[in-house]
């Protein structure tokens, strides 16, 4: 346990230093940083990329991968908007679009659980499908145009200010608290741990583990959903590439804040961090005027040394061991 502890404090410390630093400099470099409009915009960035990393951080600590989260997105973004175009609003509501919308996410991580849990395909091959088939699904129902026409009550739930706070990242804030609670205060939580620590020894156990598996799934598309949502709403629109590489996006910031690739360890921390880390490397380099193909190359690298520093070569572990 202690062991446990000292590598997530660890991770996080790495984390820490670099965005001190970054923000340090930015107020130096770039006169724009600290204007408001700024800070609401990388807010906001980095609010909908943590709904997703949240959800991949269950995922990922139970041993599994979402490649199709950023195509959820797009999907959940575009239900709403058909919900509304269809009059639906009039009886149910903005509540009925946010259902529909998470609804629609939930719907493809049941696929991919599915796929991943029943049929025994590996998880990155299923998602890589999912992923494909549901951008198209995307492009086939929005006709590959943008879709507006939002209803404002349901703008509002999600874009705007409540006491001078983002409504955006409250609800990212919302979702990391009930994320960590579920995975460190939940027999829930232990069990996703255990799963993707030793997925043997929960089967031997008589856990059922294929149906702990689709509820992984389940509740990683349910997130993406919600960041759909929270797009559409800041957009007021629902655009057929939304969400593109979100997924990638999501995944380096699990890793970077120190969840093992392998399962068995995650921390909503360190996601936190990593998310507030890579929303910053992007904005910062918006403001320079440098290249978005550094960005990609810049989170590339990054993602490559979170790895290599949490490697089992370095940290002397084994998946399995304790």
């Amino acid at each position: 346990m202690n062991a446990l502890f000292d590598t997530i404090r660890e991770r996080h410390l790495q984390l820490l230093p670099v965005i001190i630093l970054i923000a340090v400099a930015m107020v130096f470099l770039s006169d724009g940083f600290t204007t408001q409009q700024n800070i609401v915009n990388l807010a906001n960035r980095v609010a909908i990329n943590l709904i997703i990393a949240a959800g991949m951080t269950l995922l990922i600590t139970s041993g599994g991968i979402d490649l199709s989260a950023g195509s959820t997105v797009g999907l959940s973004a575009v239900a709403a908007a058909i919900y509304f175009q269809n009059g639906w609003d009039i009886a149910l509501g903005p509540a009925g679009a946010i259902l529909f919308g998470i609804g629609a996410g939930v719907a493809v991580g049941l696929v991919n659980g599915v796929l991943v849990a029943f049929l025994n395909i590996p998880a990155f091959i299923a998602t890589l499908g999912t992923m494909l088939a549901v951008r198209g699904l995307v492009f086939i129902t929005s006709g590959g145009r943008t879709i507006m026409g939002f209803g404002q009550g349901y703008i509002d739930t999600f874009s705007g200010f409540t006491l001078g706070v983002p409504r955006a990242v409250i609800v990212a804030t919302l979702t990391v608290i009930v994320a960590a609670f579920v995975l460190n205060r939940t027999i829930t939580g232990r069990l996703l741990q255990g799963l993707g620590g030793n997925e043997r020894c929960l089967y031997t156990a008589g856990i059922r583990v294929k149906r702990l598996k689709l509820g992984a799934y389940a509740m990683m598309g349910g997130l993406a959903g919600l960041a759909g949502l929270t797009l559409s709403a800041s957009m007021s629109a629902a655009e057929p590439f939304a969400g593109t590489w979100y997924e990638l996006d999501a995944i380096a910031v699990v890793v970077m804040g120190g969840t093992a690739l392998s399962g068995g360890r995650g921390t909503l921390m360190g996601t936190t961090l990593g998310a507030i880390l890579l929303g910053l490397v992007g904005n910062s380099i918006n403001l320079l005027g440098i290249s978005a193909y550094y960005q990609t190359f810049v989170v590339g690298l990054m993602i490559m040394a979170a790895i290599v520093v949490g490697s089992p070569v370095l940290t002397g572990t084994r998946k399995g061991q304790s």
